[in-house]
């Protein structure tokens, strides 16, 4: 069972960026363009958004600073790499599989050396529960995780959330965890070196915070002793003072809200020094769980007081990403007649949310205007936006999720001016007599697809239909008649299963509108469908499933347009967990490192080709400077099962083959050492 959850955590994840659809080329890009939020710029803008996050604090490189690792609802461990310094964080998103670690779902790291090896090991939880156990088998510099046991299986009390920390001062640390309310806590009776997880209590304290417990302990007021901290589902904060000593605690209730905070839901606090000014600071990873109005990823308190007496200041509720709450389904327009696209996002329940251009047609800056545009609102709505009556501003097309009843399908009309928008509802069911099923969501767009120079209107509804309305009156008095609830057989086709989000561009630039379908419930899936065609009479034919690429979000807003001005199409995406992806269109340009802020690594990197593997594997390496050279293949517990190469080597690239027909089905580890860089890779053997 642990080879199949090894082999299934590292066969699903597939690098995001850069990917290859067809002919095409993009490069998925986290923090090439800027976003301000109340002055905050968020570190890695694009990453999609963070639901349920939970963050841990670790410096996993070894390089004095503080590395960001946040575990999500959807089993993600998130890592940002700190290429600033202890004082001034500079986080660039690195993975969402921290060393190919993905659990099912809700994931709750801790980063602690269980083994007293002097490096940092992992303990991770999921929903089940399960306490899973990492060794670090790298070094301090680059950690190589292994999955070695699985500590706690079964519940109740459950370990949710587990926290390490030395609550006797005996040497070694005792775990303790989140069971519903209640916080369990698990004495070492082993040593520093081989821990030994007892039971104590399931009920620690008499603790009881309502639902999902999640403990954090640290000495907040600099007495030695370490005090206590819970989040809870409802977003609160509950804080124990030790009044105890460090080898015998005694907790004290203090309060239920800690300073006022809520963060709206799921709160999972994690203290650090993150200003380097020798006290702790805050963030508290969150979750909205309902339709209100509540943006956030992991929110930011500062500490402005002292090491003994804390006071905290907000800062940012945005502090890693651009997360509009529970959900985001965004659309673009130039809505001031600037020349370049602005943002917007409907946000969970009713409100549009406005984020303004103020870079340019090539080189966007987004920053954060207001979270309730003009007073638009609309239930659960997908928005977008075309010039319906030809008077040079965009008009807005809003389709709605109504529980219970039908939805509808709403047009704001602009009456103001191209450089100053004025919208006012014109109608709530544009349509009328044609979305009659209740419980579904309707998703607009606009198209001329018969190249008759007025927009055309195209409906996914929920998981049934997909609906052409021919524009049959003008440019400038739209009248729209339904041509097809089913058009060119594009859902039922092709689609596996949800909401169809739909949008055209000429991807290929051959003169006619290519579809793009995004969906609720498929990971990362964009549908692309090719007019083969011409640009009066469209015919689409299904060219490819994953567009951009197999990932790990679901694509909720499909947006194409040319943002850096070089004559492609690049693609702003929003997704389910509340935030933004964005993809360059890089096709035909010369390759470069994915990431241009981001300089190339100056350690050897091993390519292993096919990987899973079955007979053979290739190993692959470029080196950049004359070195004395291992390259190793052992097995999951560290024995070595085959040398490739082991010598001198001139500054060139190297290849070498791994003979694995005759090794057992697994996770295998190809070391690489070159001088002083050492790089471990792992390679999958399937049978």
């Amino acid at each position: 069972m642990r080879w199949l959850m090894i082999i299934l955590i590292v066969t699903l994840w597939l690098l995001p960026a850069p990917c290859w659809a067809q002919e095409f080329q993009f490069r998925q890009e986290f923090d090439t363009i800027p976003v301000e939020i109340n002055g905050w710029h968020p570190f890695a803008p694009w990453v999609g958004g963070l639901s349920r996050s939970i963050p841990a604090v670790a410096d996993i490189d070894s390089d004095s600073d503080i590395d960001l690792l946040v575990g999500d609802y959807i089993g993600n461990l998130n890592y940002f790499r700190n290429d600033g310094n202890y004082q001034n964080a500079d986080y660039h998103f690195i993975t969402s599989s921290f060393d190919s670690i993905r659990l099912y779902y809700d994931s709750n790291p801790c980063f602690k050396d269980l083994d007293g090896d002097g490096d940092l090991d992992l303990l991770i939880s999921d929903n089940f529960p399960h306490v899973l156990f990492y060794n670090n088998i790298g070094t301090i510099y680059q950690p190589t995780l292994i999955f070695v046991d699985s500590i706690l299986t079964t519940g109740p009390p459950w370990c949710r959330a587990p926290e390490l920390v030395d609550i006797d001062a005996d040497g070694d640390y005792d775990l303790f965890g989140g069971s519903y309310g209640n916080i369990s806590f698990y004495r070492n009776i082993g040593n520093s070196q081989t821990f030994n997880f007892y039971l104590n209590t399931g009920t620690f304290n008499g603790i009881n915070v309502g639902s999902r417990a999640v403990p954090e302990f640290v000495d907040i007021d600099n007495d030695a002793d370490m005090d206590l901290f819970v989040g809870n589902q409802s977003g609160n904060i509950y804080f124990y003072r030790n009044d105890g000593t460090p080898q015998q605690y005694n907790f004290t209730f203090v309060t239920n809200n800690y300073a006022g905070i809520n963060v709206g839901g799921y709160a999972s606090p994690e203290f650090a020094d993150l200003d380097g000014d020798g006290d702790y600071d805050l963030l508290v990873g969150r979750e909205q769980p309902g339709p209100s109005l509540s943006p956030g990823d992991i929110f930011y308190y500062q500490n402005t007081g002292t090491a003994q007496q804390a006071q905290w200041e907000l800062v940012t509720k945005n502090y890693i990403c651009l997360d509009a709450g529970n959900s985001a389904n965004s659309a673009t327009t130039d809505i001031d007649a600037d020349a370049d696209r602005d943002l917007f996002i409907q946000l969970a329940g009713y409100y549009l949310s406005y984020y303004k251009n103020i870079g340019s047609a090539d080189s966007a800056i987004y920053e954060w205007i207001t979270d309730n545009y003009q007073n638009v609102q609309v239930s659960y709505a997908y928005p977008k936006f075309g010039d319906l009556d030809s008077d040079g501003d965009p008009d807005l097309l809003m389709g709605e999720a109504t529980i219970p009843g039908p939805p509808g399908l709403y047009l704001f009309g602009n009456r103001g001016t191209p450089q100053t928008a004025s919208f006012s509802l014109y109608s709530s069911n544009l349509v009328p007599g044609v979305f009659t099923q209740s419980t579904v969501t309707i998703v607009p767009t606009l198209a001329d697809i018969d190249n008759d120079n007025d927009l055309d209107l195209f409906v996914g509804v929920g998981d049934t239909h997909f609906y052409y309305f021919k524009n049959t009156g003008s440019p400038f008095l739209p009248q729209f008649t339904m041509m097809s609830g089913n058009w060119q057989n594009v859902y039922p086709s092709n689609w596996s299963s949800g909401q169809l989000i739909p949008e055209f561009y000429d991807i290929d630039n051959d003169g006619d509108l290519d579809l793009f379908c995004g969906g609720i419930r498929d990971w990362n899936q964009l549908l692309f469908y090719r007019n083969v065609g011409t640009s009066y009479n469209a015919q689409m034919v299904f060219a490819d499933s994953t567009f951009l690429g197999e990932g790990f979000h679901v694509f909720t807003g499909v947006d194409i347009f040319d943002i850096d001005g070089d004559g492609d199409g690049d693609f702003m995406l929003s997704t389910g967990n509340g935030g933004m992806v964005f993809f360059r269109n890089i096709t035909g340009e010369s390759p470069v490192h994915p990431d241009p802020k981001r300089p190339a690594p100056t350690h050897p990197v091993i390519t292993l080709l096919p990987n899973p593997g079955n007979s053979s594997i290739a190993a692959s390496y470029e080196l950049r400077a004359a070195s004395k050279v291992s390259l190793k293949v052992f097995d999951i517990t560290g024995r070595l099962t085959g040398t490739l190469f082991y010598g001198f080597q001139l500054p060139g690239t190297y290849s070498y083959t791994w003979d694995a027909a005759k090794k057992a089905a697994g996770v295998y580890l190809v070391r690489l050492e070159a001088g002083e860089k050492i790089e471990v890779s792992k390679a999958v053997v399937v049978k």
